[in-house]
């Protein structure tokens, strides 16, 4: 059984048990922005269909009924027989009957069969089949590099569901540690060894760990509608995530990786093929004046035929010549706009390469940084659990009051949340990473560099998703201390 399967069949029950690369595969299958980018691949085959129909010949049928009314006639008058003149013997009078001749019948009908074949075209016609078979290609990459985006996008969705998890965790741990403090502290007033102070302390640190709490439920709520959204589920539908939150090493060389980002990204191949379209767009352009051959064979059956109200047919072949000669410069201007419109193309690929190869270095780096930051944090949470569990024994010993260990207990509690913090962005910046080795970060072609190439294609646009994670600093349910 497969894994989708499987998935597939746990969402029957509105319940899917989510691991990461589940996630992604059931986005790819099911993404509103994926499917509608794939009917871009329907769309170019059809134009790629067009194109091909070139090649056979054109083959009509037509058929039509006329009535006419009035029937236009010309009277004649014919010789009938010659009778002898009484008046004149040996002359003959000559005895004539009239008649009329009708320009047509009332009853018309016709059947017509016609194959048209273009015989040569200077290259128009090849040139258009192969800009649509580099289009379809571009189209492909664009979808490829489009798909790229989207699993970035759910793995930052569901790293945001993980890290909102973990704070609520982190949180209501702190809420029973402040609550077994509080007791402590109530239980040594009583006995007369805190004081009002401390009691008082205590009880507002306690109360304001609860809204923090309401408010990191929400933000676990809302990650979880972000997730649904990438995926295209139900709002009401429940996920169970198999995966956790946790370091995953990167080790590669900066260089190493920008050749491959300039080898293997489909918006890169996506704009290699565009150009290929703008190539052949030119090839066209300038066959615009120049002539084309074709023949055609036509059947005409039809009643009435001539002056006989009868069923009979024929037939006609022709070769034709069309030539234009003079277009008045419109040819040669267009063959001056589409080189340009090349040329322009052909410099602001050499932009992308650079500005990819930027890109690579400025995730790298900051991959470093947020690597550097997981490890300081991590540090930094096994010196506040020391700090605390330290204060907590000197408190029972009597040598710290309570003010100690409570400031001993949010320092440590933040510690967590940002190695939390921590360990999310490392993950979300080694996902935008791994699709910049694959496609860039806003569209299918050219985002990166703001390029646009008059003449190509369209390629589907595509934003970031729904859902993103939160910016440094902006955590779900605004936890804090």
């Amino acid at each position: 059984m497969s894994a989708f399967l499987l998935l597939y069949l746990l969402g029957a029950g509105n319940l899917y048990e989510l691991a990461l690369e589940d996630a992604v595969n059931m986005a790819l299958e099911r993404n509103l922005q994926v499917l509608a980018t794939e009917e871009s691949h329907n769309s170019a085959y059809g134009s790629l269909l067009q194109a091909r129909s070139g090649f056979f010949p054109q083959v009509s049928l037509s058929s039509s009924y006329t009535y006419l009314s009035t029937i236009q006639k010309m009277e004649t008058y014919h010789l009938v027989r010659l009778e002898p003149d009484p008046q004149n013997p040996g002359s003959f009078i000559p005895v004539f009957e009239k008649s009329e001749m009708p320009f047509g019948y009332k009853n018309n009908y016709a059947f017509g069969l016609t194959v048209q074949q273009l015989l040569f075209s200077w290259g128009r016609l090849i040139n258009n089949y192969k800009l649509a078979k580099h289009n379809l290609r571009s189209t492909d990459y664009d979808i490829e590099a489009k798909k790229e985006v989207i699993k970035e996008g759910v793995k930052e969705a569901y790293y945001n569901c993980l890290l909102a998890r973990r704070y609520l965790d982190v949180l209501r741990e702190t809420r029973k540690d402040l609550e077994e403090h509080y007791n402590s502290v109530k239980k040594r007033y009583e006995e007369g060894l805190a004081s009002d102070f401390e009691l008082l302390r205590a009880e507002v640190q306690l109360r304001n760990v609860e809204p923090q709490i309401k408010a990191a439920e929400t933000g676990l709520k809302t990650a979880y509608d972000a997730l649904k959204l990438q995926l295209n589920l139900p709002f009401d539908a429940q996920i169970r995530l198999k995966d956790t939150l946790e370091y995953r090493s990167f080790n590669a060389d900066l260089d190493s990786l920008i050749n491959l980002a300039l080898s293997e990204r489909f918006d890169l191949k996506s704009t290699d093929e565009k150009l290929e379209v703008l190539k052949k767009t030119v090839a066209i352009a300038r066959a615009g004046n120049k002539p084309s051959i074709f023949a055609q064979w036509a059947y005409q059956y039809q009643r009435p035929f001539g002056f006989e109200d009868k069923w009979k047919g024929m037939w006609t072949f022709t070769v034709g010549l069309q030539f234009p000669f003079f277009d008045g410069f419109k040819t040669y201007g267009q063959v001056k706009s589409m080189e340009a419109q090349l040329r322009q193309v052909k410099y602001m690929r050499k932009l992308q390469n650079k500005a990819i190869a930027l890109e690579i270095r400025s995730l790298y780096r900051d991959l470093e940084a947020k690597e550097e930051a997981l490890k300081s944090q991590r540090d930094n949470v096994k010196l506040a659990r020391r700090a605390f569990e330290m204060a907590e024994e000197q408190y029972r010993n009597g040598y710290v009051s309570s003010l100690d260990v409570i400031d001993a207990e949010v320092a440590y509690s933040q510690a967590r949340l940002s190695y939390i913090s921590a360990l999310h962005d490392y993950n979300v910046a080694l996902a935008r990473l791994e699709r910049a080795l694959k496609a860039g970060s806003e569209s299918p072609s050219g985002a990166s560099t703001g390029m646009e190439m008059e003449g190509a294609p369209a390629s589907a646009q595509g934003g970031s998703a729904a859902g993103a994670a939160p910016s440094q600093g902006q955590r779900p349910g605004g936890a804090g201390f």
